[in-house]
């Protein structure tokens, strides 16, 4: 069941996101509409890494569902990772990179979807001279990601003020 965590002001363990408070969306149970520029955008402290929490269990009381935009700066890469007890997708809004899956290699251009089974090892690049902006959507919120190279905690940017 749910657990009331509420973050550190400005550090988030990747651990936490599925629980992570972080703002921008109408507080309550119940069907919410916002818009992505009024949730608060977190940076990695180990990459050029940008995230955006949509959906989460803390957001909108789900424990089925993390939702999140990723946006990474030139050159940016993940951390060679899986994940254990969820599968996830994405979809490639803009920009160009690679994904490693496995051994094998993918480019990764807008409309690209990628489907990760649980447990698969993988790592996102952008490519030199191009951003990479996805959607990203785990099945289950409450999931271990287990890192194969350094990671670093997620850094909240900027505050977002409430909508109104």
């Amino acid at each position: 069941m749910s657990q009331d965590r509420t973050v550190s002001p400005d550090v988030i363990p990747h651990a936490q996101l599925v629980d992570a408070k972080l703002g921008g969306v109408p507080e309550g149970k119940g069907s919410k509409v916002f818009h992505l520029d009024d949730l608060p955008e977190l940076s990695s402290e180990h990459d050029r890494r940008h995230k955006r929490v949509i959906i989460n269990r803390a957001l909108v009381d789900t424990v089925e569902l993390l939702v999140d935009t990723l946006r990474y700066e030139p050159g940016g890469t993940s951390p060679l990772h899986y994940h254990r007890g969820t599968e996830h997708f994405f979809i490639i809004q803009g920009g160009r990179g690679k994904i490693l899956i496995g051994e094998r290699e993918y480019t990764l251009t807008p409309g690209t979807v990628v489907w990760i089974a649980d447990g698969d090892v993988h790592k996102v690049y952008a490519d030199d001279d191009s951003e990479l902006v996805f959607l990203e959507f785990f099945s289950r919120g409450d999931h271990e990601t287990v890192f194969l190279e350094e990671a670093g905690v997620w850094r909240l940017e900027e505050a977002s003020s409430p909508p109104g």
